[in-house]
């Protein structure tokens, strides 16, 4: 569900570091438009779990909570590491912000993984057949927003740093679904689909100011501006199969 996808999102690699300045702002916007498009999907996936919990759990409180935790911890990571400004010595800001990207689409994964694992849990095969379907498509466009960063960065990602980024990525998919497939637990879904709300949202804080200061023309380029919006096209478009 999480790994091949991602990884075949990534072979996008080669091709966008051959493209131009405006091209390539383009797609860490687009980037941008991807997590955008995945915290609300998390945020309404948790909202419609918590609905169906006892009010002694918190409801809408236990929503919040965890997308401010994840938000902040994330942040935490990212001035720890130099996020999006720098990075530790000898890697690239680039890539750097794609292990950040690679954080928050990984949260969410886990969250579709636990449906994918719950639906087979509860006999419905063809539900779950079908979400396998819908998920892998969904993944291959977020392997693309993690290699936008790294085409823009200005060191090299090796071979082992690329492998690590697509198993964070990827692998709390098949957690989630092994999970899923023996517990069936509306507040862990609540949980994980708060948590990767609150850490694509700052993922996406850091890509922006990461455009800012790289793209021509900044924010509000044509080509910024283009991107953003095509990524979340894109996503809802793939998010239609899964609907």
């Amino acid at each position: 569900v999480g790994v091949v996808p991602v990884a075949l999102g990534l072979l996008w690699l080669p091709s966008l570091r051959r493209v131009s300045a405006h091209w390539l702002a383009g797609f860490m916007a687009l980037t941008a438009g991807l997590l955008t498009f995945l915290a609300l999907d998390a945020l309404s996936e948790a909202l419609a779990l918590q609905a169906a919990l006892p009010s002694a759990l918190g409801g809408t409180g236990l929503v919040l909570l965890g997308m401010a935790v994840s938000y902040l911890s994330l942040t935490v990571i990212s001035h720890r590491f130099g996020g999006a400004t720098g990075g530790p010595a000898g890697v690239s800001s680039g890539v750097a912000l794609a292990t950040l990207v690679a954080v928050g689409i990984g949260l969410h994964n886990f969250g579709e993984g636990l449906a994918v694992g719950s639906s087979f849990a509860l006999g419905e095969l063809a539900l779950g057949s079908f979400l396998v379907i819908g998920f892998m498509v969904h993944n291959v466009t977020e392997g693309l927003g993690i290699a936008a960063p790294i085409a823009d960065g200005e060191g090299r990602a090796s071979l082992r740093r690329l492998v690590a980024l697509t198993a964070v990525a990827g692998l709390p998919a098949v957690f989630g679904a092994w999970l899923g497939g023996f517990v069936t637990s509306d507040v862990l879904g609540v949980v994980f689909f708060a948590a990767a709300a609150g850490a694509a949202l700052e993922v996406v804080f850091e890509v922006g100011r990461y455009v800012r200061r790289k793209a021509p023309g900044g924010l509000t380029s044509p080509w910024v501006l283009g991107g953003f919006f095509a990524g979340v096209a894109i996503m809802y478009a793939t998010g239609l199969l899964v609907g």
